[in-house]
């Protein structure tokens, strides 16, 4: 799944060559970040308005290339989602700024997008049945799991994954049949050990 596909394509921009008195004018709202350009509006870093109390004591007639360096911290929007996640850890950073292959600012990638991401992934708009399953951590059964469901025409909507044991790993799956009974049945039926079966609305949940 790439960044692209959940960047916020709202944000503004300012040269480096710009005052920090312009910056904070432009920075209003803890919802907004301001992606710094360079003169071929090229990349060169981003704030927000956390970066506000830290700049506060310096002149506001300082220009922002003298406050700032270029940035390293960066997405391209063909970038993976899980590239993200793993950027935005390494540099605790709550938002980075995302480019195209010509280093031109696209848009911006932050918390919110990540679980707007999630919400997307995880199906939780769509209505079916959630499954939380436990199976041994070995090649092929996931796929004998999967092929359970398949061969009775249920669609899958979603699914994840994580290891809970060194021998064990916990699925989530999303079901595209909101039937808690069948399900809990096909599960029994095929000695499928697991910790809960949910139903969900979808949108009428939220």
């Amino acid at each position: 799944m790439y960044v692209k596909l959940w960047q916020n394509d709202t944000f503004q921009t300012i040269e480096y060559t710009e005052n920090l008195q312009k910056a904070f004018d432009k920075i209003n709202s803890e919802e907004e970040n301001l992606v710094v350009v360079r003169r071929d509006g090229t990349l060169y870093n981003l704030i927000t308005f956390n970066d506000i109390p830290t700049f506060s004591s310096y002149d506001f007639d300082t220009k922002l290339i003298e406050l700032l360096d270029p940035t390293d911290s960066f997405l391209f929007d063909t970038d993976l989602l899980e590239d993200a996640l793993v950027l935005m850890l390494e540099n605790r950073a709550r938002v980075l700024p995302v480019v195209n292959n010509e280093m031109r600012p696209v848009g911006v990638f932050g918390l919110f997008e990540v679980l707007k991401a999630f919400k997307t992934i995880s199906a939780i708009d769509e209505t079916g049945t959630r499954a939380l399953i436990k199976i041994n951590d070995a090649p092929g059964e996931l796929g004998k799991l999967l092929s359970i469901f398949a061969n009775r025409k249920i669609n899958l909507l979603s699914l994840m994954t994580a290891k809970i044991s060194d021998e064990k790993r916990m699925i989530s799956l999303k079901l595209g049949i909101k039937n808690i009974d069948l399900i809990s049945d096909i599960l029994d039926e095929e000695n499928i050990e697991y910790e809960g079966i949910y139903e969900e609305n979808g949108d009428k949940d939220r």
